[in-house]
Formats: C-alpha cells, sequence, structure tokens
C-alpha cells in the first residue's frame, strides 16, 4: 500500500513539473508585440500575417505598426496589407477608405493601379444586380475603373476594368429603362420620356438598348402631343406649354428614323 502511494505521489510530482515546464516554454516562446520589435522585423511579421490569411490578427497588427513607426519606409507597404485584409474579407466600404487614403499619399507607388482597382472593384461587389435597385455605388465603381484605365493604361487590369465597365453600364442603363417603363405604365409621360432619352443618348454602345428607348421615347412624345391637344393648361404638361402638338409629334418623328437608321446600321 505504501508502495503505491508513493508511485502515485510520485507521478503526480512529475505530472506537475511537465506543467511547470511546459508553461516556461510558453513564456519563453511568448511573441513579443509588434511595437517593440524594429520596423524591419515588424513588417516582416506583416508579411507573414498576410502569407498566412490572417486577416484580423494583420489589421490589428497594422494599426500598432503605424502606431509605433508613422514614418517608416515600410508604412506604404503596411497600408496596402491591411486595405487588402479588408478587401479579403468582404469589409468594402474600409477597403475602400484605407486604398483611397494609400493613393493619396502614394500617388506613383508600383502597385497603385492595384489599389484604384481594388477601390473600383468594392464598389463593383457592392452594387445591386437587380435593376430595380438604386445604382450610384454602381456608377461609381464605372466611374473608378474608368480612371484606372486612363492613368494606367498597360496595368494588367485593365482589360478586366473594361469588361466590367461594359456590363455595368448595362445594368445602369437597364435602370434607367426599367424607371422609365414605370412612368410609361402610369401614364406619366414626361418622366418616362426623360429616360428613355437619357438611355439613347448616354448608352450609344447599347445598341439594341437604345433602339428601344428611342422608340418609347417617341410614344411618349405622342402621348404628350395628345394631351397638350386636350389640355394645353394642364400642370402635367408645364414644361412643354411653349411647344405646340406638332413640334411634339416631329419630334416623336424623328426619333423613330434614328430607331429604324440604327436598326439598318446594327443588321449591316
Amino acid at each position: 500500500m505504501k508502495r503505491t502511494l508513493n508511485r502515485i505521489f510520485a507521478s503526480a510530482i512529475s505530472a506537475g513539473l511537465a506543467i511547470a515546464a511546459l508553461s516556461v516554454a510558453t513564456v519563453g516562446c511568448e511573441i513579443k508585440p509588434i511595437s517593440e520589435l524594429t520596423a524591419e522585423d515588424g513588417v516582416v511579421r506583416l508579411r507573414a500575417l498576410h502569407k498566412d490569411e490572417n486577416w484580423e490578427r494583420l489589421i490589428q497588427e497594422v494599426n500598432e505598426y503605424k502606431s509605433r513607426y508613422p514614418y517608416s519606409q515600410y508604412a506604404s507597404e503596411a497600408d496596402l496589407l491591411q486595405a487588402d485584409a479588408y478587401f479579403r474579407t468582404n469589409r468594402h466600404p474600409e477597403a475602400i477608405a484605407n486604398y483611397d487614403d494609400f493613393l493619396r499619399r502614394n500617388p506613383s507607388h508600383p502597385q497603385a493601379d492595384l489599389a484604384l482597382f481594388r477601390i473600383a472593384n468594392s464598389y463593383d461587389k457592392q452594387s445591386p444586380e437587380a435593376v430595380d435597385r438604386e445604382q450610384a455605388t454602381t456608377q461609381r465603381a464605372i466611374e473608378k475603373y474608368k480612371e484606372l484605365i486612363q492613368k494606367f493604361p498597360r496595368s494588367a487590369h485593365t482589360p478586366e476594368s473594361a469588361t466590367r465597365i461594359a456590363a455595368l453600364k448595362r445594368r445602369v442603363a437597364d435602370h434607367h429603362m426599367f424607371i422609365g417603363e414605370f412612368y410609361r405604365k402610369k401614364e406619366l409621360w414626361h418622366g418616362a420620356l426623360t429616360r428613355f432619352l437619357f438611355v439613347a443618348d448616354h448608352y450609344p454602345d447599347v445598341k439594341e438598348l437604345q433602339s428601344n428607348a428611342l422608340e418609347k421615347a417617341a410614344e411618349a412624345y405622342n402621348k404628350l402631343a395628345e394631351q397638350l391637344e386636350k389640355d394645353p393648361k394642364s400642370d402635367a404638361l408645364s414644361y412643354f406649354r411653349s411647344s405646340t402638338p406638332e413640334q411634339l409629334k416631329i419630334k416623336a418623328n424623328q426619333l423613330l428614323e434614328r430607331s429604324k437608321a440604327l436598326s439598318v446600321s446594327t443588321a449591316g
């Protein structure tokens, strides 16, 4: 019995010593705060976190690094790594803000085109695909993609930017057509006319949509001409009081001629 107790006691001591040794080792291997590293060693850690896709830790560490070394030669790299972490975790407003800040400070940086592409892409990812929703974010993405093509025509991201511009412009045009159709169904012909003309004049590269917009704008002009004949003093026609029904019909015919010419050129 005594021997058994001694063995149990010895095992307990051994286990305690092992735990203590493990604790000491853990403390000894504890990672230093990034603020205690040199600027160079700190950015090496940030690169490693990026490589490991440890995004949350990277965001936190960059904040501490910039606080400790705000004027480091690696500060711009740290900014870019943090912006990328936001982008990779789909926090697009934060990504936009960080990439934008990076570009303001480093407009000639070798990766400036990447930063601008990521800004455009962040707006793109936030824009709604449904054409019945507001497309302000989509328009912002188009503007940023265009800026990239203008500033960095030889960028590796230029071809994709051009492709996205075409797709997003079609979405915005569809949005205006959707609103035009809404007004058309409500017989609010001035509102419908405005939207259809906007598509016809601003999206000439979308041929089939432009032709449809011209035809519906012509219809709106004819409907307005009819209303003007029936009630020339109507408040709904205040914008057209200086025009005659005949003048509006002439405009309608001109739009139909444009639509026909467009159809012929497309077919040819």
